[in-house]
C-alpha cells in the first residue's frame, strides 16, 4: 500500500488503478485519463490531505471524509477557506470515478467505466465519458459533452447543458436552472426532462424522428416543428410525434418554457 500525509505539494505515480475516490471540501479537482496512473494534490491551506492506493483503489481524503453532507456543509460554511487543496489525478480509462466536494469545481474526462460526481457549489464539467455517468450538484452548473453512456443530472439552481455524443438515456432533473439538450437522439433513446421554474431546450438534427410527451401548469411551448399544448383547460399536455418517432422525450414543468428547434444536419 502507498500512503502520503500531504502537507505541501505531492506528485506521485501509482499503478494498477481500478478506481479513483476523492473526498475534498475546497480547492478544485480534475480526473483525465492517461496511460499512467499519477496523482497530484496542493494543499494551499488547512488540514494535511490524506493519499493512499490499497488493492486497486486510489483515495484523496480531507479531514471528515466521510461525514454526512449536512456536516460537511457545516464545516465548509464554517472552516471552508481553511481546508483547500488541489488534486489532479490520470487514471486508466477503464477505472471508475467517484468525486464528492462542497465548493471545488470539477472536471472529469476521458474515463469509460463510469463516472459519479457530487458537490454543493462547485460547477461540473464532463466529457468524453462513457458507462454510466452520475452528477449532482445544488448551485452549480453542469456541461456534459460527448458522453457515450447513460446520464443522470440533478440540480437545484445550476443549468445543466449535454452537448454532442449519443446518450441512449438521460435523466435530468432542476428546480430553478435552465435544461438544455444538444445532440443526436439515439432512435432507441429516453430522456426525461423535469423541472419546475427551469426552462428546457432540446435541439437536435435538423430532421429529427421524435414523440414528445410533455406537461406544464403555465410554461410556454416554442418550434420549429408546430408543436402546441392541446387547448384544454388546467394543467397543459402535448403529446405528439416529430418525424417518424423513434426516441422518447418526456418533459414535465410547473412554469419552465419547452423549446424544440431544429439544429444541424445528421451526421
Amino acid at each position: 500500500m502507498d500512503h502520503w500525509r500531504v502537507d505541501d505539494e505531492l506528485t506521485a505515480d501509482v499503478e494498477d488503478v481500478k478506481r479513483v475516490v476523492v473526498r475534498i471540501v475546497a480547492g478544485d479537482v480534475t480526473v483525465t485519463a492517461g496511460p499512467q496512473a499519477r496523482v497530484e494534490v496542493r494543499r494551499e491551506s488547512g488540514s494535511e490531505v490524506d493519499v493512499h492506493c490499497r488493492d486497486g483503489v486510489l483515495q484523496v481524503l480531507q479531514p471528515d471524509a466521510d461525514s454526512s453532507p449536512l456536516d460537511r456543509l457545516i464545516k465548509w460554511l464554517t472552516e471552508g477557506r481553511r481546508h483547500r487543496c488541489t488534486v489532479t489525478i490520470t487514471a486508466p480509462p477503464e477505472a471508475k470515478v467517484d468525486i464528492t466536494t462542497v465548493s471545488a469545481p470539477v472536471v472529469v474526462s476521458g474515463i469509460s467505466a463510469g463516472s459519479r460526481v457530487k458537490t454543493v457549489s462547485g460547477d461540473i464539467t464532463l466529457s468524453d465519458l462513457g458507462s454510466h455517468v452520475d452528477a449532482k450538484t445544488v448551485s452549480g452548473d453542469v456541461e456534459a459533452k460527448g458522453i457515450n453512456a447513460e446520464l443522470k443530472l440533478k440540480s437545484v439552481s445550476g443549468d445543466m447543458s449535454v452537448v454532442d455524443g449519443s446518450c441512449r438515456w438521460v435523466d435530468a432533473k432542476s428546480v430553478s436552472g435552465e435544461v438544455t439538450l444538444d445532440l443526436d437522439l439515439d432512435p432507441n433513446g429516453t430522456y426525461d426532462v423535469k423541472t419546475v421554474s427551469g426552462g428546457v431546450s432540446i435541439r437536435t438534427t435538423a430532421d429529427p424522428n421524435l414523440s414528445v410527451d410533455a406537461k406544464s401548469v403555465s410554461g410556454d411551448v416554442v418550434s420549429d416543428f408546430g408543436l402546441d399544448w392541446e387547448p384544454r383547460p388546467g394543467s397543459r399536455k402535448l403529446y405528439d410525434t416529430i418525424g417518424e418517432g423513434g426516441a422518447r422525450l418526456r418533459v414535465k414543468t410547473v412554469s419552465g418554457d419547452l423549446r424544440v428547434v431544429r439544429g444541424r444536419l445528421a451526421a
